[in-house]
């Protein structure tokens, strides 16, 4: 029985293998997130071993995760800094309205509050849409904006954990951080590739590192 569970293909060892990985892909993640502009290139590689650990792959954290990071850095920088542009830009708008204006146009504060929404949105399927597919700057926005509409559900979860999330760090900080810095990260874009997977398949998307280097040779 015992060298039934350590048996490389069994459930028991496909599991404990499955966690070392997700321990190791945390701390990869946090590590190349440090100097901050590397953050999109990180969110794009964090999706891009997720998604295949979920596909039954068995990649090589480390190998795979920074040639990724290195394929996609120039787009997912780009992506990082076109959706933080603009989240400056209507927070801004926001602060505008709610000190300059006077209290019977307050109501405009909607208007920034939901193209702020949007782009968080659209973010989410961005960085998994650059780890997949071989798409230009102008496809993935437009295609994540595609996507996030059409699969509103799953977007408003998104939403929905992430805002739960902030909220947690903000008035928990120390526990929830310490979870996070353990496997939080992590685990939290391995249950959302559970969807983005699904998604993505639909879109014809070649899910496997597999056939990736099969093609190579």
């Amino acid at each position: 029985m015992a060298s039934s569970f350590f048996d490389p293909k069994s459930k028991g060892t496909r599991f404990l293998t499955t966690i070392a990985n997700l321990l190791l892909l945390n701390f990869i993640f946090m590590l190349s997130c440090i100097p901050v502009f590397t953050i999109g290139a990180a969110v794009t590689s964090l999706y891009r071993l997720t998604i295949a650990i979920l596909a039954g792959d068995s990649p090589s954290v480390i190998k795979d995760y920074f040639r990724c990071f290195k394929e996609n850095f120039g787009k997912a920088t780009g992506l990082l800094l076109l959706y933080v542009a603009l989240s400056a830009f209507f927070g801004f708008e926001i602060y505008m309205i709610r000190t300059m204006m006077d209290a019977n146009y307050q109501w405009m504060v909607f208007f920034p509050f939901f193209f702020i929404i949007v782009i968080f949105a659209s973010s989410f399927y961005a960085f998994p849409i650059l780890a997949w597919f071989e798409e230009s700057f102008k496809q993935i926005i437009k295609n994540s904006l595609l996507i996030a509409l059409t699969n509103l559900p799953v977007t408003i979860m998104y939403i929905a954990i992430t805002a739960g999330l902030a909220f947690l760090i903000y008035q928990f900080p120390t526990i929830t951080m310490s979870q996070m810095v353990f496997l939080g990260f992590s685990l939290f874009a391995l249950f959302f590739s559970v969807f983005l997977k699904r998604i993505f398949e639909k879109l014809g998307a070649n899910i496997s590192f597999k056939q990736e280097d099969t093609d190579k040779m």
